[in-house]
């Protein structure tokens, strides 16, 4: 794990034969959150409405045209539950942890490297190259092996943001806002779950 590994991440990395943490790796997070999206004031104040026509209760339980009723989200609060509680769950018998002691450290927490070894969270302290070394360990592949990098090409929208963000340091205070809430509306663009529910830190972190 990198600077960061924690909700989505750590749940990713939960089922490894064995997890390697930097001291400073952002780690845990072990929480669950639900996402419900209302757009009708600001659709309204620009004269758009909705009509709709449904088949169930629950069926328009994903539309953005309204707020949810008391019964929706009491169901969203179900679903929310059900994923947390399989997150803990999933941690305590993969780790080999007692189901007590990981609602301890869950609901949502974040813990340094060091503290994640500590907890149990991770096995080993030690960067990329220690986990490549222990995977090629056992892989029985002796000294028979190199490894290749391949850089990922930026997509289009990321070098003319790259290209943006550098002509922003001497851009007007107007500019660079405009370019700051650019980026952080773009994390939202990921966040497409068709049950509205993600496992996430409760901040953007960025490391320099």
């Amino acid at each position: 794990m990198g600077n960061a590994a924690a909700s989505g991440g750590y749940w990713i990395a939960m089922g490894s034969d064995r997890i390697f943490a930097e001291p400073t790796t952002v780690t845990g997070s072990i929480g669950v959150f639900g996402l419900l999206f209302n757009a009708q004031d600001i659709a309204n104040q620009n004269g758009i409405t909705w009509d709709g026509v449904k088949t169930g209760p629950f069926a328009d339980l994903n539309s953005i045209s309204r707020p949810k009723t008391d019964q929706e989200l009491q169901k969203v609060q179900q679903m929310v539950d059900f994923i947390y509680q399989r997150f803990v769950s999933s941690v305590a018998q993969l780790r080999d942890l007692p189901q007590e002691e990981v609602l301890e450290m869950s609901q949502g927490r974040v813990w340094s490297g060091v503290q994640a070894e500590a907890l149990g969270l991770v096995d080993q302290l030690g960067g990329l190259q220690d986990a490549i070394a222990a995977v090629a360990e056992k892989a029985e592949l002796g000294d028979d092996w190199k490894l290749a990098e391949y850089p990922r090409i930026p997509s289009f929208e990321e070098r003319l943001l790259e290209s943006l963000r550098t002509e922003a340091t001497q851009a007007d205070p107007l500019t660079r806002e405009l370019l700051q809430l650019y980026h952080e509306l773009s994390v939202l663009r990921h966040l497409n779950d068709p049950r509205g529910i993600y496992t996430r830190l409760p901040f953007n972190l960025q490391i320099d």
